[in-house]
């Protein structure tokens, strides 16, 4: 990494704390999201001496099945360096994960897997293995290393390892801890595992330090039963643990929230999934078919999933149930009712928080203010999961709720104060790298004695991958130089905040109206257009062109367009993000009109029915028919209350107005009320965006 003079040029050096100064409260703010702008990289660079720079490294380890069958399997560390910024060090290629160990798996024997004996020796094995690979780290991480870096700088480096990125399962054996059914579950601190579900209490953290203390004490003692009694106060296991022995690397402080694992895969796809199936079930066969319905119902947006069914599936990945979660109070509201499932609805309304905490978990940047809606949140989640835990403790097949995954989400804001953002502790990429393993198992090995074979192949692909590198940034050099700044490309119409694509043949009003025939949106087309542009002109004090108001004819033309890219920048990271908008009537067979949020006073919600360009004297004006929707009269209904449903109504069509492509804010999903014809809800799950902008426009409905 640090013979790259790209890479290095994208390091960053030392710890720092950032702040943003808000106008409304005159304050500054601070925030966080790489783990140099956290806490643990602070505490520890001014533990080191002036002259010395940290080193920070993110470990992973999973096994993972390298045959279909599951007969051949592969123990893969990854690491990846926290100096780098996410979008780089998460990345797949020069900068991203890269393998530094194979770890070996210990045989099952018949009759011994479940032994003490057996499961002690497989994790004095696992520590062993990591102490090899661990070795060349051990005393450059107490005292530093110089490095003449690609910038030709000259830096003391101390590496030390920040965050420890695994499952429960490799929790337990990095901590050495006794897992689930052990006295004290949790690897980073000592909650009873009888108290596990309870989320409005403190318990001690774990710390290194006492860990090796309560290891030497237990190894002193003569007898194995007062070694065991020691041992157990901490649920530990009778084995030196391998991180201990460098320098600024506690393994419980390292220990990170993994929300692939801990909140998608797990707490939902492993427990509150199947309740929700379990009560849509009860009700009748005709309900699970109409949730599989209204999935296969929900309409389409980048990067979004969509689900022919979900009721028959009893495992996938978590990515997919994300998205199944994200979808669900939409898909669901209307069979999982509080009349004709009391315990299904209490589920729902448990549902709802346990996204929105997710939603903040996967915030790209966290303020002080994120941090503390978050944990309200999190306590608001806790108290709904206890209610529907008391409400259905009756119930003949009710759930045991006191397992590991129901308290690991305690922590996890903690974790993003020490260590940054989540993606950052995130699994999800590292996982990806099993894909290219199972692929060479497959096709480049002879299925005997693989580990070598396999490490041979992947550091080939890393030695092409760092040669394509390396041309790539000489060719993207050169043609930087060889470019002739006198050719650059006119402006497009939109400027930085959109783009129009999809155009079509230049048309007449005329010709634009037939092919909407019947639709009464469009009906008086050129007298609306003009009379819209008149008036905007004369609002922003704009001359009228020839002095008098803009009028269009039939014969006008115009430019029509099918798809459009809207830029912002993001409330959730203050960077530029873009939504690819549809406004077609056939795009892969269907119509897809996709809606938008417009600036305004106050900003509305609209869905797209045409984009055009015309000519208003010698400028070109690029603009949108919408049909607005409005927030229904009243007061917000007890089931919207409960869900968070951000619900608007259409107006009639004949109400469609124009609007100027510049008043754009973002894209919006409108997800059809399945229960009541003409009514929407906002799909607020979608990114962190438009989470929190709408988190916004709903209080200002409370």
């Amino acid at each position: 990494l640090d013979a790259s003079p790209y890479l290095v040029s994208k390091m960053d050096w030392n710890a720092h704390k950032l702040y943003r100064y808000d106008g409304a409260s005159k304050r500054w703010i601070r925030f966080v999201d790489e783990p140099m702008t956290a806490d643990i990289v602070w505490q520890i660079q001014s533990e080191l001496a002036p002259h010395q720079s940290p080193f920070v490294l993110i470990l992973y380890a999973d096994k993972t099945k390298l045959s279909s069958f599951g007969t051949a399997k592969g123990y893969p560390v990854i690491a990846r360096c926290g100096n780098l910024p996410a979008d780089i060090r998460n990345g797949d290629g020069p900068g991203g994960g890269r393998v530094v160990g194979w770890l070996p798996i210990v045989k099952e024997e018949a009759g011994e897997r479940h032994k003490t004996g057996h499961v002690d020796f497989k994790r004095a094995v696992w520590h062993e293995a990591f102490r090899k690979i661990l070795e060349p780290l051990r005393q450059r991480s107490h005292t530093g290393e110089w490095f003449i870096c690609a910038d030709e700088k000259e830096r003391c480096l101390c590496p030390f390892i920040a965050i420890l990125s695994a499952d429960y399962e490799e929790q337990c054996f990095m901590s050495l801890i006794r897992g689930g059914k052990g006295l004290f579950p949790c690897p980073v601190c000592l909650v009873p595992k009888t108290q596990l579900s309870k989320y409005d209490m403190q318990w001690p953290k774990r710390t290194g330090e006492e860990a090796q203390r309560l290891l030497q004490e237990a190894l002193a003692q003569r007898t194995l039963h007062e070694r065991e009694a020691i041992l157990q106060g901490w649920s530990l296991r009778p084995i030196q643990n391998a991180f201990l022995e460098l320098a600024h690397s506690d393994p419980y402080k390292a220990l990170s929230f993994d929300r692939l694992h801990a909140f998608h895969s797990g707490l939902f796809g492993h427990h509150l999934w199947p309740e929700f199936k379990k009560h849509v079930e009860k009700i009748s066969h005709d309900a699970v078919k109409q949730i599989d319905v209204q999935y296969n119902n929900m309409p389409c947006w980048p990067g979004l999933t969509h689900f022919d069914e979900v009721m028959g599936l009893s495992f996938t990945d978590g990515g997919k149930y994300q998205n199944i979660a994200n979808n669900l109070l939409f898909a669901s509201h209307n069979v999982l009712t509080e009349e004709a499932s009391p315990m299904g609805y209490m589920l729902l309304c448990a549902i709802r928080p346990f996204l929105e905490l997710d939603a903040y978990i996967g915030l790209p940047l966290h303020t002080e203010w994120t941090l503390e809606d978050g944990e309200y949140t999190q306590m608001w989640f806790g108290a709904k999961l206890e209610e529907y835990k008391e409400f259905t403790a009756n119930d003949e097949d009710s759930k045991n709720w006191e397992f590991p995954k129901a308290h690991t989400w305690q922590h996890v804001f903690d974790d993003i104060r020490a260590k940054g953002v989540s993606r950052n502790m995130d699994t999800k990429p590292n996982e990806k790298l099993h894909g290219p393993f199972k692929e060479a198992y497959r096709l480049c090995t002879n299925r005997r004695d693989v580990s070598p074979q396999l490490l041979a192949i992947d550091h080939k692909f890393y030695v092409a991958g760092h040669i394509q590198d390396l041309v790539n940034h000489y060719d993207a050099k050169h043609k930087a130089q060889s470019d002739n700044p006198q050719k650059a490309k006119a402006e497009p119409i939109g400027g930085v905040h959109f783009d129009l694509g999809a155009q079509r043949p230049a048309t007449t009003i005329r010709a634009l109206m037939a092919e909407h025939a019947g639709d009464i949106a469009f009906s008086n087309f050129p007298r609306r257009l003009g009379t819209f542009l008149t008036n905007a002109y004369m609002a922003n004090n704009i001359p009228l062109p020839y002095g008098h108001a803009i009028k269009f004819t039939p014969e006008s033309e115009v430019i029509e367009y099918r798809s459009l890219r809207v830029s912002y920048e993001s409330m959730a990271d203050w960077r530029k993000s873009t939504d690819l908008l549809r406004c077609n009537p056939q795009f892969h067979g269907h119509a897809r009109y996709d809606s938008v949020l417009v600036r305004a006073e106050p900003d509305f919600i609209g869905r797209l029915l045409c984009i055009f360009t015309c000519n208003v004297g010698s400028t070109k004006q690029p603009i949108a028919l919408i049909l607005p929707y409005d927030r229904p009269s009243g007061s917000m209904s007890k089931k919207d209350a409960d869900l968070g449903f951000y619900r608007v109504r259409e107006r009639p069509r004949q109400q469609a107005e124009f609007i100027s492509l510049h008043s754009l804010l973002r894209g919006v999903l409108l997800v059809p009320d399945f229960a009541k014809d003409g009514d929407f809800l906002v799909h607020d799950l979608l990114d962190s965006d438009i989470f929190l902008r709408m988190k916004s426009m709903m209080s200002s409905l409370q």
